[in-house]
C-alpha cells in the first residue's frame, strides 16, 4: 500500500510538470487547468527581448516575468510589473 501511495505521489509530480514550462531565470508558467505548453512563443518572444536588449542580470528574472505577462501569460504576482517595469 505504501508503496502504491508513493508511486502515485511521484506520477502527480510528474505529471504537474508536463503542465508547466520554466525559464531560464526559475519562473514557471502554466499549470493543471492552464497548460504552459501553449506559452511558447511568449517564452521565445521574451528571451530575444532580453538577449537584444540590455536587461542587467539581476533584473532578468523580473524582466522575464513582467514580459511574459504583457504578452497575456497569467501570473501570481502581476501587481510586481506595474508601469515601471514594462
Amino acid at each position: 500500500m505504501l508503496r502504491r501511495s508513493i508511486l502515485g505521489l511521484l506520477f502527480a509530480l510528474c505529471a504537474c510538470g508536463t503542465f508547466s514550462i520554466v525559464d531560464p531565470y526559475g519562473n514557471a508558467y502554466g499549470g493543471w487547468y492552464d497548460h504552459g505548453g501553449g506559452y511558447r512563443w511568449q517564452l521565445a518572444a521574451c528571451e530575444q527581448e532580453i538577449s537584444t536588449g540590455s536587461v542587467p542580470n539581476p533584473q532578468r528574472k523580473l524582466y522575464m516575468r513582467c514580459c511574459m505577462w504583457r504578452h497575456g501569460v497569467p501570473i501570481d504576482d502581476a501587481e510586481s510589473c506595474g508601469p515601471a517595469h514594462g
